[in-house]
């Protein structure tokens, strides 16, 4: 198109040259006679003619102009709406690169409570763990539960020494042995010791003259019922005699066939 410009003014440029050409010969060859006058009329039709195209070629390069600056104008407004576009796409794309962002981090902080309920719900089954592991185990119902009392306390639940009188011969003790469970505790042995040794033990009423050693005292038991059926238990009365110092301890282990050994470590403080 540029080029087709350039040959329409290159043409424009050589007619207003040959029209001026033809101009000045009209106006030397005026003062000639008449035997000139036909070749006047000829320059002079011959301008008009160049005059004509001139014109013609001008409209041309005029027409020409309005429709490259048309063409051009239609470029640009195409230009225009393709940048519109452009800019419309490269907005969905941000909008959507920033939703997709909020879904993230959404979800990273869902991520993170789901964790750290988890940490906490695994902490609580640990110690719930830990709680278990650490309880005794339940003793099932269908078997024999022994425990040893002095008075109506379990001894296992005494904090402080127990305080006994100091006797003139002996000073006596009294232990229950009671069956907490269904069934019956069948063939049971107690065995009891005295720390220090000094301590004598016997049975009450029944001290043995000889024997192996005099702290240390073993004897058989009778089955023990259950408590909640027979309302009854087995009593263990000791004689103490010898040298009986201010505090001692005695430790008593009970042993059966059918039921879970008792071992407590008792400790005793004498009065006068």
């Amino acid at each position: 198109m540029t080029e087709m410009g350039i040959w329409l003014l290159a043409i424009t440029l050589l007619t207003s040259g040959l029209v001026l050409i033809f101009f000045l010969l009209g106006k030397r060859l005026e003062p000639s006679g008449a035997d000139l006058s036909i070749i006047r009329d000829v320059v002079q039709f011959a301008s008009v003619i160049l005059n004509i195209v001139a014109v013609a070629v001008a409209v041309g390069a005029i027409q020409m102009s309005a429709t490259r600056f048309r063409e051009t104008r239609e470029a640009g407004q195409k230009l225009h709406e393709e940048l519109a576009t452009s800019k419309k796409s490269l907005e969905a794309v941000v909008a959507t690169a920033q939703t997709q962002q909020a879904l993230l981090a959404s979800s990273l902080a869902d991520s993170k409570a789901q964790f750290e309920l988890m940490s906490d719900q695994l902490k609580q089954r640990e110690a719930e763990v830990a709680v278990a592991v650490a309880a005794p185990i339940p003793v099932p119902a269908t078997t024999p539960l022994v425990g040893l009392l002095y008075g109506d306390l379990e001894v296992s639940d005494m904090a402080n020494p127990i305080v006994i009188r100091r006797g003139g011969e002996f000073t006596r003790i009294t232990f229950n042995v009671r069956n907490k469970g269904t069934a019956p505790a069948l063939k049971g042995v107690v065995v009891v010791i005295a720390d220090p040794p000094t301590v004598l033990i016997d049975r009450a009423d029944g001290r043995m003259a000889e024997r192996r050693s005099y702290h240390r005292f073993e004897s058989m038991l009778s089955d023990i019922r259950p408590y909640a059926s027979a309302q009854d238990d087995y009593t263990l009365q000791l004689d103490l005699h010898g040298v009986l110092p201010d505090n001692f301890t005695l430790s008593l282990n009970i042993f059966g066939e059918n039921f879970e050994a008792v071992r407590r470590k008792i400790a005793f403080h004498v009065s006068e």
